[in-house]
């Protein structure tokens, strides 16, 4: 919060509440004899006290002595210490410690405002929520969660709602705008269950604990320590020793830890070694322990608020976080956040302020305390972590160094050192007993299970209602009617889910219902995420019907419904030749090709269009290139079909369009996926739309799914494509229809013809071909084109004088026949002119 200097005549620092001259950049940190001795100063010839106050600073690897740089360490990974890089000029010398007692007296002004604002911020969040909850206890009647009432009003207003205080301890829901300008106090009005302190043992939640004991009464909160098995031991050991403290000056005050059924280690024997993709521990180790903890009557989960340690200084994504946040890490959980603006500098001078302990682990030179070993710890942490508690890494270091060595990976230390095993992507080297197959998503889901940890049908009952056996039911979802069947070979399970297609959202959660039945493990991961108490893992999985209200949440927590099967997945080859390609959000608009039309002759050569050069431009340009108008996106240079398009523009755009959505479907992987997988008839959501994609590419991450699918609605919404072509019409609010379009001028019938002729390397092709089942491409997968306005096409481009194709349609026979020497460019070519 404020701004740093250094203190040359104390060691120390000091703080200020604007900038001045020698305004440091990046809070430093202390660093205390412990770390000193790591580093090997004590044999270069430096010598210096094993006091408890700091020796000097660091800066990142930046060492400072009363405001002089003396050395840079160079080089550490988790095997090697650091190299020793001295400033130029610096020699060995006699070190003193800093002068903690004067330091803090030159500091203690802005300390106590820093501090008292801290405490202030608890007791007002505390107030606030506990007259809620005293609001609740007044009257039965009063149940209503207002923050959800405000939700929905949000979602019919299109505005900004607000839950404010008024007078008599009772609340209201008005616009944001105008409770702001009425002065209102807005407030988070969910009624809580428990109010915490989160203690992890790091420096932030000791400072944030010490605040809340002066702010809140000992019996109305309580603290949870979340010993996840990665735990380091001084932390451990720390965490032991606030609670003796606090529970001597506090005996009502709650300790509460929460831990995991299982050990961490044989997590990583089930599930494989944590991951930058596969961050599975939090959610398993620490996430689902800790909020099973805090469930209420009828196993439900509690609405809790959480005072945390959470600084913005630590990472970018936490600079962007409020300082209340609902929802930040799980739906029924209020995060607030004290010390959110403070600098590890204050949060250091208030230890030493009141004498605090300081964990072991920043003694020796770690940075950040968290788990003993992370695939998003800094080799920094790694080398600290391995040359002082080597012993308590060790079960874990051997277990990633066999993998490594399994994997038959020449340099192995090297592969370790470049911090390679965080990078884990799938489980291709982890072996598991259980798979699952989809073997067809068309027109049926059919599926085969070889092992599953537990029933297939364990987790349909959270998708909707299903009655029938565990052979063969039917499914009740958005009011349509679903059979199944399930058959048991052994260890083999055949599954059948009849005419799922034409929902892409129901397929979607039935595969993550399967995975979770196949590769669960009993971790509790989603257990947490049930609000209503339905879903029990422990000691078995199974699902209360009665409580179930098929809100999805137990499966839609994570992408593939399940962490386990996310981590054991082996990277497939994808379904599809084409990859998705990134339009930043952007879609095909119809002024912008419309402008580009009538000024294409210097179009990239000014800046008269209007689009932003970083993003609307070279997404703009993509979608020619696949409307083959440009020949690439580096070049950007006209084809020749292109210039035949811009001819035809002016007297017939609509023609150009229908053209441009034939190329598409066959050039963009969006819209060609579109084509073949979204029938005509059959309403969808954007959710929908998200869900049938990553069916079909589940390599991609969900980000670029959402990003592309965005894109093409946008293009459907912004252009002929949607509205006139039938491709996407409104429904209602949320919902729209594929409905189709049979006016297809002619000349694009013939330009739809020529192009499939080209993929099926045949001139030859029947009416019928079209409308099979299997048929993936043409021009009703494009149009949706009924079979006898094609064949009235066909009629007159058949008696047309330039005789384009020949078609045979009498006495039963649906044959077409189209020319040797036309291409699909010089068929439109011939009709247009």
């Amino acid at each position: 919060m404020y701004k740093i200097t250094w203190d040359k005549e104390t060691g120390g620092v000091l703080l200020h509440s604007r900038i001045v001259e020698g305004t440091l950049g990046v809070s430093p940190r202390p660093v205390f004899y412990e770390e000193l001795d790591l580093l090997g100063l004590d044999k270069l010839g430096w010598s210096y006290p094993h006091a408890e106050e700091p020796i000097m600073w660091a800066v990142n690897k930046q060492y400072w002595y009363r405001g002089v740089r003396l050395f840079d360490a160079k080089g550490a990974n988790i095997y090697t210490k650091p190299t020793l890089e001295m400033q130029p000029g610096v020699e060995p010398m006699a070190l003193e410690p800093v002068d903690v007692k004067t330091m803090l007296q030159r500091t203690s002004d802005l300390m106590f405002v820093l501090e008292n604002e801290a405490i202030e911020f608890i007791r007002d969040t505390y107030l606030a929520y506990a007259k809620v909850n005293k609001t609740y206890d007044k009257a039965d009647a009063n149940k209503l969660d207002f923050e959800a009432m405000a939700e929905r009003v949000e979602k019919k207003s299109k505005q900004r709602m607000a839950v404010v205080k008024q007078d008599c301890d009772s609340f209201d829901i008005m616009p944001l705008a105008t409770a702001e300008k009425e002065g209102k106090r807005v407030l988070l009005s969910t009624q809580i269950d428990r109010f915490i302190a989160s203690f992890s043992g790091g420096k932030d939640s000791q400072v944030v604990l010490d605040l809340c004991t002066r702010a809140i009464p000992p019996t109305d909160f309580e603290v949870i320590y979340s010993d996840t098995g990665y735990e380091l031991p001084p932390s451990l050991a720390l965490y032991k020793d606030v609670e003796a403290y606090y529970k001597k000056k506090f005996p009502s005050l709650r300790f509460l830890t929460a831990r995991n059924h299982e050990s961490v280690l044989n997590y990583w024997d089930k599930i494989g070694t944590p991951s930058d993709n596969h961050r599975w521990c939090c959610s398993v180790m620490k996430t689902a322990p800790l909020y099973r903890m805090l469930k209420v009557e009828g196993n439900k989960q509690a609405h809790v608020l959480t005072f945390d340690g959470v600084r913005a200084e630590e990472s970018v994504r936490r600079s962007g976080y409020n300082r209340i946040g609902k929802g930040v890490k799980h739906s029924t959980v209020i995060n607030a956040s004290p010390i959110l603006s403070w600098s590890s500098v204050e949060v250091f001078l208030y230890l030493f302020r009141y004498g605090f302990p300081i964990n072991i682990a920043y003694r020796r030179g770690i940075t950040r305390v968290g788990c003993i070993i992370c695939p998003f710890s800094s080799e920094w942490n790694d080398m600290v972590v391995n040359h002082t508690f080597h012993e308590e890494l060790e079960p874990f270091l051997s277990r990633i160094e066999d993998n490594v060595k399994r994997n038959k990976v020449q340099d192995f230390r090297n592969y370790i050192e470049d911090g390679n095993w965080k990078r884990r992507a799938g489980g291709r080297d982890i072996h598991s007993s259980s798979a699952i197959d989809f073997l067809s998503s068309k027109p049926d889901l059919n599926v085969m299970m070889i092992k599953p940890q537990k029933h297939p049908l364990t987790w349909i009952s959270a998708i909707a209602p299903f009655t029938g056996s565990e052979k063969q039911g039917e499914l009740k979802y958005r009011n349509e009617v679903y059979s199944y069947n399930c058959e048991n070979n052994g260890d083999v399970y055949s599954l059948s889910f009849k005419n799922t297609a034409k929902s892409l959202a129901l397929q979607g959660l039935i595969k993550r219902a399967l995975n979770k039945a196949t590769f669960c493990i009993n971790c509790e991961a989603c257990e947490v995420e049930c609000p209503t108490g339905a879903l029990s893992i422990l000691p078995k999985a199974e699902i209360n019907t009665n409580k179930c209200i098929h809100c999805g949440k137990c499966l839609n927590f994570h992408e593939t419904g399940c962490i386990v099967a996310h981590s054991l997945k082996i990277t497939e080859i994808p379904k599809n030749k084409m990859k998705l390609i990134s339009y930043n959000n952007f879609g095909l608009r119809e002024e912008w090709l419309d402008y580009y039309m009538f000024n294409h002759d210097d179009y990239f050569q000014t800046t008269d269009h209007g689009l932003n050069v970083k993003e609307q431009l070279p997404s703009f340009v993509k979608w020619l290139v696949q409307a083959e108008i440009l020949s690439d996106t580096k070049k950007r240079e006209i084809t020749p079909f292109g210039k035949l398009l811009i001819e035809i523009y002016e007297n017939n755009p609509s023609l150009v369009w229908q053209i441009i959505w034939i190329n598409l479907t066959y050039n963009s992987p969006i819209a060609h996926w579109y084509s073949q997988n979204v029938s005509f008839g059959s309403n969808f959501t954007d959710a929908d739309l998200r869900e049938g994609v990553k069916n079909d590419y589940s390599s991609d991450s969900t980000t670029t799914i959402k990003n592309v699918v965005y894109a093409l609605t946008r293009t459907f919404k912004e252009s002929p494509i949607g509205e006139e072509l039938g491709q996407m019409t409104k429904v209602d609010k949320n919902t729209y229809t594929r409905s189709g379009f049979s006016d297809i001028e002619v000349e694009a019938v013939a330009y739809s013809l020529y192009k499939y002729a080209q993929i099926k390397e045949s001139n030859l092709m029947r009416v019928s071909d079209f409308y099979k089942a299997d048929e993936k491409d043409g021009i009703y997968k494009e149009f949706g084109i009924s079979k006898s306005d094609l064949e009235k096409k066909l009629r007159f481009l058949s008696s047309d004088s330039h005789r384009v194709l020949v078609a045979e349609l009498n006495m039963g026979l649906d044959h077409i026949t189209l020319r040797d020497d036309l291409t699909p460019e010089k068929a439109l070519e011939t009709l247009a002119k």
